[in-house]
Formats: structure tokens, sequence, C-alpha cells
């Protein structure tokens, strides 16, 4: 279980929890949304939990965004099975995100960012996604400005390679290429 905090000279931080959940932010209490499944992969995952947090300066605002996964190997499954969750409310502001103060950040997973994920999962080459299982998102946490369904497309490609990852990434190099497409 750790928190790792990865930082650009640009001034983008990007925050990996490993088998361990953001604080003060319970699972999502909602309505499934869609669930899809995708063929099998080859990847092996070492993690059974990751979440990801972005906050990457672009002119006068900070896109923003963070996700997290839950992959439970429990059950036999034909492919991947990926859940995304669905909430009726706007969600509650969170304190603890990498977003600058001004920027108001809500819990809670919103309609307008969910294809963000299944694009995010039909990014990665098989050899990416774990074999069989059931990936559930379980915590998003979005700004009101600064967020869009481009930037909850790289979290997802990154949170489904961190399961991967043996070690952790040492260098800020290591862990922004999580992100890339």
């Amino acid at each position: 279980m750790s928190c790792h905090i990865f930082k650009k000279a640009s001034g983008t931080r990007l925050r990996l929890w490993l088998d361990e959940a953001p604080p003060s932010m319970d699972s999502t209490r909602c309505y499934l949304w869609e669930s899809k499944v995708f063929a099998s992969g080859e990847g092996t995952p070492h993690r059974k939990s990751v979440a990801a947090e972005i906050a990457r300066p672009v002119g006068g605002l900070t896109v923003y965004g963070l996700l997290s996964v839950t992959l439970d190997q429990s059950i036999k499954t034909q492919g991947l099975q990926v859940n995304v969750p669905i909430e009726r409310t706007k969600g509650e502001s969170w304190s603890l995100s990498l977003a600058p103060s001004y920027d108001k950040v809500l819990t809670g997973f919103a309609a307008e960012y969910m294809p963000g994920l299944f694009k995010g999962i039909e990014d990665l080459s098989e050899g990416t996604l774990p074999s069989f299982g059931i990936l559930s998102f379980d915590r998003m946490a979005h700004s009101d400005i600064g967020s869009s369904i481009d930037i909850f497309r790289e979290l997802t490609r990154a949170i489904v390679r961190a399961l991967a990852m043996e070690q952790v990434p040492e260098t800020p190099d290591e862990a922004f290429a999580l992100l890339e497409a």
C-alpha cells in the first residue's frame, strides 16, 4: 500500500495510490451506468486497486481528474468485464485534491465523463489488459471547469497500466508514461 506524487517542471502533478484508496473519499454508492466485456488480455495484474489523480496547468486553468479502480479476479469471467457507475447528484466537495484551491473539485461519477473510461480501455493493447476479472470504477473526482472526457481517458489508461506494474515508478518520466496513448 502506497501513495506517490510526481511533478514535472511544467507544474503538472500526478498522484498514484497503489493498493490504497484516496483518503476521505468513500467508494461510490451509485447505480451501474454501463458494463462492457472486453476481449481477454495477456496482462498480469500485480495489484487489486489503483487510483490516479492529475492536475495539469494549461493557460489560466488546471486540467484535473481523479479516478480509482478495483480488480476482482475471484470470479472467472470470459474476458474483462468493466463496470462504470453513475451518480444522480453532483457530488460532494473534496478538499484534498491536487487542484488549486480556487478550483471547485467534486467527488462522484458525472455522466459527461463516462465515455472517456471505456475509450481509455479501448486504447490499451491486449498485452496490458488483464486476462479476466471484473474491473470496477469506484471513485472519481472532477472540477467544474478543468475536467474533460480526455483527461478521464488518460487516467483510465494510467490506472489499468499501473495494475500490471511490478515496480513503483521511480521518476516522473516513468510515472507520466502511464498516461500516454
